[in-house]
């Protein structure tokens, strides 16, 4: 008699990062004063699925990859999920990955893994997911965006799906998303796009995809590194944002140029946030120019939080559109690595 094929189950990688979902403070009702990093990945699943949500029927895989407060995150602990991604995404059995973050970096993190495995056919769709209330609060809402994420991972129609950000029932695309308040629960948003999703009845529903999120479907305009570029270097590239504003005279460009690291590492990029539709003043358009004949590639964007940047052919900056000043950092930082 022919033996029975064991039957396939699903798997769901869950990467701990730390962050205010794995935080505690002493009192359930300070939301405030708490340390990120103290419960482990594999504990808030487990806790956060007891807590209900019907997601049965796949197995669940921990690793924990960092235990730190975002605002802390670092080139070295993204070499590291990119590793680790690699690694678990030859499982065949692999559904998806969900990674828990903080909220203060989780879009640089999301826009780096986008780039980063964006080339690689039929990858797991990686989901990070956060919250604005540690664990030990009373009305945590770590332990839902945790199911929400998961059930996103479970459901056949979103594999492969990229990148993304679940948090407060919405589901945001990783070139998109942006963290724009501090206190409220539903903290991120992906404007002047569209978020790519949201649950109902604790079901992720995919949303119709606009012009604008198909910008983000298509070449960035870079040169995208190889993984082994990515997971080679200890010191990447050093490229800083510079920022408009009133009676501002270019002097902390002309401060960047004349720092060398102790490494020995010099600014080979830079990044201007500027007013409005990316506008900058006269004195630092020009000590830009001056970088730029010093072999310092320029990209520009707005600090506007919704901005559409419109390039100006006498300014000479490679126009980075809606992408906010970090993550266009990010997109410059990948092009430098790619050039060695």
């Amino acid at each position: 008699m022919q033996g029975l094929k064991a039957k396939k189950v699903k798997k769901v990688v869950f990467f701990g990062t730390g962050g205010t979902i794995s935080a505690l403070s002493s009192d359930p009702n300070d939301v405030l004063n708490y340390q990120p990093g103290l419960i482990a990945v594999g504990d808030l699943a487990q806790s956060a699925m007891a807590q209900g949500g019907g997601l049965e029927g796949f197995l669940p895989i921990y690793e924990q990859i960092a235990q730190i407060d975002s605002k802390d995150m670092k080139f070295s602990i993204w070499q590291k999920l990119i590793e680790r991604l690699l690694f678990w995404s030859k499982d065949p059995d692999v559904q998806g990955f969900l990674i828990t973050h903080g909220t203060d970096t989780i879009e640089e993190t999301a826009f780096f893994l986008y780039l980063a495995t964006r080339e690689l056919k039929q990858f797991p769709t990686i989901v990070l997911t956060c919250s604005m209330r540690p664990a030990s609060a009373k009305d945590a809402d770590g332990p839902q965006n945790l199911r929400d994420a998961t059930a996103l991972l479970l459901d056949p129609s979103w594999f492969s799906s990229g990148v993304m950000v679940v948090c407060a029932g919405r589901v945001h695309h990783a070139g998109a998303v942006q963290k724009v308040y501090s206190e409220r629960l539903d903290a991120f948003s992906s404007l002047p796009y569209k978020q790519c999703g949201e649950f109902v009845n604790g079901s992720p529903v995919k949303l119709e995809l606009g012009v604008e999120e198909n910008y983000f479907s298509n070449e960035l305009g870079i040169s995208r590194p190889s993984i082994e570029q990515i997971l080679e270097p200890k010191e990447w590239p050093w490229v800083e944002v510079v920022q408009n504003y009133a009676q501002n005279t270019g002097a902390v460009v002309r401060a960047l140029l004349g720092y060398v690291q102790p490494s020995g590492l010099r600014v080979s990029g830079l990044v201007s946030a500027g007013t409005g539709i990316g506008t900058l003043s006269e004195e630092l358009t020009q000590t830009l120019k001056f970088a730029k004949e010093r072999g310092v590639l320029l990209w520009q964007s707005s600090k506007c939080a919704f901005a559409i940047v419109k390039a100006k052919e006498e300014t000479d900056i490679f126009d980075f559109q809606g992408l906010t000043p970090s993550k266009a950092r990010i997109a410059l930082i990948m092009h430098l690595l790619s050039k060695g």
